[in-house]
């Protein structure tokens, strides 16, 4: 029964895993810290995109966290929702907090990484790590 609810969790929400040539490219540049599997939602507010538009949409996915020497790598559902450089002022365009008591949240103005895009985006996924993601990614000061 577990076997077959984990099955259905995957095909519903997607897998939570980075794909293995992505995860490949982050060792490489020295994998800080990984975090898969995790359950979570993502949130669109006065969203627009090519085909699609939603004044609100919530919806509930699997992802990962991953931060190289490099980069914040974000995956949730089926696809790659951040992927930016530790260096890059795109880095501080993504508001990183933490929800008690076990919930790092990313929301970022989807306008300021796509051009064809429009409004917030909100990434949250469940971890026990949450606290550690979000100092490891917040400058100190």
């Amino acid at each position: 029964m577990i076997l077959a609810m984990n099955a259905l969790r995957r095909m519903l929400f997607g897998a939570g895993q980075l794909p293995a040539d992505l995860r490949a490219t982050l060792e490489a540049e020295g994998l800080v810290l990984l975090e898969e599997g995790l359950t979570g939602s993502i949130t669109y507010r006065n969203y627009r995109a090519p085909g699609q538009r939603s004044s609100w949409r919530k919806e509930a996915v699997s992802g990962a966290i991953a931060v190289s020497a490099g980069r914040l790598v974000v995956w949730a559902g089926r696809g790659k929702h951040i992927d930016v450089p530790l260096a890059s002022p795109f880095l501080t365009a993504i508001d990183i907090g933490v929800e008690p008591p076990d919930r790092v949240r990313f929301a970022y103005d989807a306008g300021k990484f796509n051009p064809t895009r429009s409004g917030t985006v909100e990434v949250r996924l469940r971890t026990p790590r949450a606290t550690h993601v979000a100092e490891l990614l917040t400058p100190p000061g």
